[in-house]
């Protein structure tokens, strides 16, 4: 038996490597033959060598892009093991060719690797869907020669029967080359009728000379489009076959900074396609589908909320309105109304607001922060997962309780605005209270209720969505008959002295002065908050600061202990083991959190401390202390010492070069401030000189850097303060934002001389 096994086994494993021999010889005749009839594109702009002069200090020059997206249907008889049918199938074929001259260093590391994915397919019961992708590359030199890489230098990083992934090198790529590579994507789709999202862009933060798109689209196929910020709008015709020809055509296209502040959707050109196969038999109408052949430019954001307002009022008659699921959030105030008298409060007494704050607590304990035995690493690592803010589940919590919510649909501030969006998931929701107009939402589990999303501060225009009882509704109209559309409220920014990074930092020599001692307390507001609380928090501090707030009588550890299962009781070691585990990386966490933000030596981490988390709103500010030496900011010089105090503050923004010249506004990511309160002990037998030189102020409308040193006997204490005091403004006051940036980058060179008496 066993030689038997052997041999069948040989025999599969011979299979599978003749299998996977003939798949590479396919694959290597294929991306040959693709390479051919690429380089061969008659397309004068792939023939440019020279540049203009305008550019000859650019990084790079995208001397062409041409992109060439073609796509088939047809239809075709198949069995499916159950009985025949008919099987659509789509063939899309996308090649992205560029050439471009690299100028200098950066350019050379940007471009001395591609990864991408070679093979990818997903089966499923009714579909087999492929995807293939060719890789071609060639170098010419200055002198006109020019060689191409070989396919076989191309390596496999993943090498799965589902999925292989690739990257290709190009070595002795030098400043002055110039670059031309394509990469060509043949997709194969299988009874798919949904829309294709397409982009066409416009921009790069490089100049491009000259930019072309050319679609040929099967008779079947239909495209609903729009033009963003000044893109031009699709050249359309049809050719004798009557499938659709989509061009576009750019030159000449200066460079647009895309690295820093840049909200793309609304500032930098774009065209936006959805493509889909057309379809206008039974059904059509309620299915909102385009017509084959058709050609549709996208005029009003109507379609898209309606969109929305379908989603959410399906999920109304299914989910909230039908018992079985209303019965979810009845239990949600239900145990509500058991902890409130758990706390001694009575929850009918309650104001809305409280209500609303006690019910948003309790969704979070039982729903998000509850322990799950089963998965314990998931458990712990809680804190880490992402919701899309749970609108709908806040919203039917609040309704079963009694109090008036709605849903606000709105544009993502730096996303599309909504009178331009073209589909529902270009809009986002929020649930928020009618009454006092204040916001729920859950990201994650350290949100609080009534703190504003930072993805909608300031946003206008927004709807206002509720909804009637469903009770004679349900024919084949529009869902969205169930939702009542309104005008929602202006969505507030928040100012920069709620987002604050304050660092308390008490600094004293080391017993040989070579470094410094630090005992630091940071104290994190508002959407300055989550990150560090997702790294430093654990689970079962959390855990167990909320089943006290809750007045709960047993520790976790007690319940399973106690816990009626015998599996609770079976894995108490391995929870408390877990929870040990973790703690004991909470150290690590501390000291890369200090050197990330310092980017300073951190050595000896000690006494590190979450001191308040955050996550109620009665207590929102996230505090937490640790003690470590600093190294590297001591130098003596003689008898005396000199500190770099101005690197306590770690390495601000600093805007490059060719950052400087900008006339697209800002978005930032919200208003802010940063201060520190440095206090340093002054050894004895030392006086602390040239503390006039690190007082600076620079203030104007924008924001402002301000630094306050002053001095006694024993200590030098320094105020630092850089707000930036809005998450927007136009392009004519970055020169204002530079000024304080600018200070901020100068004063990390401050130094204080400490002199021997």
């Amino acid at each position: 038996m066993r030689i038997f096994s052997l041999v069948v086994f040989a025999a599969f494993t011979a299979t599978v490597i003749n299998a996977q021999s003939k798949e590479t010889e396919k694959y290597r005749k294929e991306s040959e033959e693709m390479r051919k009839q690429i380089w061969a594109w008659d397309k004068p702009q792939f023939r440019v060598k020279d540049i203009p002069r305008e550019y000859a200090t650019a990084s790079k020059v995208v001397i062409a892009h041409h992109t060439e997206l073609t796509a088939d249907s047809k239809s075709k008889i198949a069995f499916y093991g159950l009985g025949f049918g008919a099987k659509k199938e789509q063939s899309i074929t996308e090649i992205v060719r560029e050439i471009i001259k690299v100028n200098d260093k950066n350019a050379v590391t940007d471009y001395s690797e591609f990864s991408f994915t070679q093979f990818a397919k997903t089966s499923g019961f009714f579909a087999s869907d492929k995807m293939t992708t060719y890789v071609g590359v060639k170098v010419i030199k200055p002198n006109g020669t020019s060689k191409e890489i070989n396919a076989d230098d191309i390596v496999l990083t993943k090498d799965a029967s589902s999925e292989k992934k690739a990257k290709v090198a190009i070595p002795d790529l030098q400043p002055g080359d110039i670059l031309d590579y394509f990469i060509a994507t043949e997709q194969t789709l299988t009874n798919d009728l949904s829309e294709k999202a397409y982009r066409v862009f416009l921009f790069d933060d490089a100049p491009i000379l000259s930019l072309s798109f050319h679609a040929q689209l099967g008779k079947k196929f239909a495209i609903e489009y729009r033009s963003y910020n000044g893109a031009p709008e699709l050249k359309v015709s049809k050719n004798d076959d009557k499938e659709i020809i989509v061009d576009v055509e750019k030159t000449n296209i200066p460079p647009f900074e895309t690295s820093l502040w840049v909200a793309p959707v609304r500032q930098l050109p774009f065209i936006r396609m959805n493509i889909s196969l057309g379809y206008s038999g039974f059904g059509s109408r309620y299915l909102d589908t385009r017509k084959p052949g058709e050609v549709t430019k996208s005029l009003n954001s109507d379609e898209a909320l309606d969109d929305k307002a379908d989603q959410f009022s399906t999920r109304y008659y299914n989910g909230y309105w039908m018992k079985a699921a209303k019965a979810q959030y009845d239990d949600i105030e239900s145990s509500a109304k058991r902890k409130a008298k758990q706390m001694g409060l009575n929850f009918s007494s309650l104001s809305d607001d409280e209500k609303a704050a006690l019910l948003f607590y309790t969704f979070r304990f039982n729903y998000l922060l509850n322990f799950n035995i089963d998965a314990l690493s998931e458990t712990i690592n809680s804190g880490q997962k992402e919701y899309d803010g749970l609108s709908f589940a806040l919203f039917c919590t609040m309704k079963a309780a009694g109090i008036d919510p709605a849903i606000l649909i709105s544009e993502v501030r730096t996303g599309f605005r909504i009178n331009e969006a073209m589909d529902a998931n270009d809009l986002v929701s929020t649930a928020y209270l009618t009454g006092s107009k204040k916001f729920l939402s859950i990201q994650s589990i350290y949100d609080i209720p009534f703190q504003m999303p930072s993805y909608i501060e300031g946003v206008k225009n927004t709807k206002s969505f509720t909804f009637d009882h469903p009770a004679a509704i349900m024919s084949m109209k529009k869902m969205s008959g169930l939702t009542n559309i309104t005008t929602g409220p202006n969505v507030p920014a928040s100012a920069s002295d709620k987002n604050v990074r304050r660092e308390d930092l008490h600094l004293s020599l080391t017993d040989d002065r070579s470094a410094l001692t630090v005992k630091r307390t940071t104290t994190l507001k508002g959407i300055y908050k989550e990150d560090e609380q997702k790294n430093l928090i654990l689970y079962e501090d959390y855990y167990e600061s909320e089943r006290k707030s809750f007045n709960e009588e047993k520790s976790l550890i007690e319940e399973l202990e106690d816990g009626k299962r015998s599996k609770s009781k079976k894995y108490v070691e391995e929870v408390k083991n877990a929870f040990t585990e973790a703690r004991k990386k909470q150290k690590d966490a501390f000291l890369k959190e200090a050197k990330d933000w310092f980017e300073q030596d951190i050595t000896d981490m000690k006494d590190q401390k979450v001191k308040n988390l955050g996550v109620r709103h009665t207590s929102p500010d996230f505090i937490y202390s640790s003690a470590f030496t600093m190294g590297g900011l001591v130098k003596k010089a003689g008898n005396n010492i000199i500190i770099d105090i101005g690197k306590m503050q770690g390495q601000p923004l600093s805007v490059k070069d060719e950052q400087r010249k900008r006339d697209i506004d800002i978005y930032m990511a919200f208003a802010r401030s940063i201060e520190y309160l440095i206090e340093l002990e002054i050894p004895e037998g030392y006086t602390a000189e040239g503390l006039a030189a690190l007082n600076v102020k620079v203030e104007n409308e924008t924001g402002v850097f301000a630094t306050e040193a002053t001095s006694t006997d024993k200590l030098v204490t320094i105020k630092v303060k850089k707000h930036y005091l809005h998450s927007f403004e136009p392009a004519a006051n970055f020169d204002k934002m530079l000024a304080f940036i600018d200070a901020s980058n100068n004063w990390v060179n401050a130094k204080l001389l400490l002199k021997k008496k």
